[in-house]
């Protein structure tokens, strides 16, 4: 058996306090699981990385002056990644 202190990275983590609600800890815990063995605090921290990143690109876009996406270019967006093909308009023939 390890002792616990023994198998973290002295100096590389601290510790921190977050109020959540239940169903919102349980996602956490759940995503935790699926992705990080069970690891919230791996879980956090990827997010927060994740996050960091955005924040990095909204400045360059900003700085740059290239203007946010409106709510349908997000849509179009969110559903090419979840792999959903835009549906075809259909045209009718002029009588």
């Amino acid at each position: 058996m390890v002792c616990y202190t023994a198998i973290m990275r002295a100096g590389r983590t601290k510790t921190t306090s977050f109020s959540l609600d239940e169903a919102t800890l349980g996602s956490l815990r759940a995503l935790a699981r699926r992705r990080h063995d069970g690891n919230v605090s791996a879980l956090l921290a990827e997010l927060a990385s994740r996050e960091a990143k955005f924040a990095a690109a909204e400045a360059y876009f900003e700085k740059y002056g290239v203007p946010p996406l409106d709510d349908e270019a997000a849509a179009r967006i969110e559903a090419e990644w979840r792999g959903e093909t835009p549906t075809k308009k259909t045209r009718r023939r002029a009588a």
